[in-house]
């Protein structure tokens, strides 16, 4: 006699931040919440970012999961989170005054993504613009330690040089990163900037420490804050 088949799962929908898209999605199961304890545990971004894929892969409907952007990918799979494991998340939080940890409680369906004015026009000389765009799923190195810079040189979509027009997906990651190198501190920090402005999942906490008492607001942003 075969095993009862357990729990039919509930169906949500979520509308996918960088498209609009709204997509289907089921709560992940133990199975899937095992496989990202595991990769929280091991503490490795790419464990738990290949975790976060696969179970994001598994639980929503039509999904073309590499073609999603960052902040897409951490926007669903806190919605996931909340519909799976609580709506609510506990995590510790330094008091910026004394410096003493205490513990929060964040609603997850209050968690948003920000949003940008960062132009991906960037002029770093007077002959040279760089045309940025947001990073998907498919542009995070799985061979390099060196995750944060690789993942820059894939933001950038393409280079115009005077006349001529380069497009970064005809050219290797190697040549792309040496374009980065070669630029000054200056010019290299208009290029971050625009990273590090992309949107991302935050939210906005007042602070009340219950060792000092001081207040203070803080902004809670990205995917692993709230795992």
């Amino acid at each position: 006699m075969a095993l009862p088949k357990l729990n039919e799962t509930p169906k949500y929908s979520l509308t996918v931040p960088s498209t609009g898209k709204e997509l289907r999605y089921r709560p992940y199961l133990v199975k899937e919440e095992k496989i990202l304890l595991m990769a929280s545990s091991s503490e490795d971004p790419k464990q738990i970012m290949n975790a976060v894929h696969d179970t994001i892969a598994a639980c929503v409907e039509n999904i073309d999961i590499r073609s999603l952007t960052t902040f897409d990918l951490e926007y669903i799979f806190i919605q996931l989170r909340s519909k799976s494991t609580g709506e609510t998340s506990e995590i510790l939080i330094k008091c910026p005054k004394c410096e003493s940890q205490q513990k929060v409680t964040i609603p997850l369906n209050e968690i948003a993504v920000t949003e940008t004015n960062a132009n991906p026009v960037i002029k770093i000389s007077d002959n040279v613009t760089v045309v940025m765009k947001y990073p998907s799923y498919q542009d995070i190195p799985s061979d390099t330690d060196d995750v944060g810079f690789t993942l820059i040189a894939a933001s950038i979509k393409e280079v115009i040089h005077g006349d001529e027009k380069v497009d970064i997906d005809d050219e290797p990651i190697e040549a792309v990163i040496a374009f980065l190198e070669s630029m000054t501190n200056d010019q290299f920090q208009l290029i971050a900037k625009f990273f590090e402005d992309a949107p991302s999942v935050k939210y906005d906490l007042e602070l009340v420490c219950q060792s000092c008492g001081e207040i203070s607001d803080i902004e809670i942003k990205g995917m692993q804050s709230f795992f």
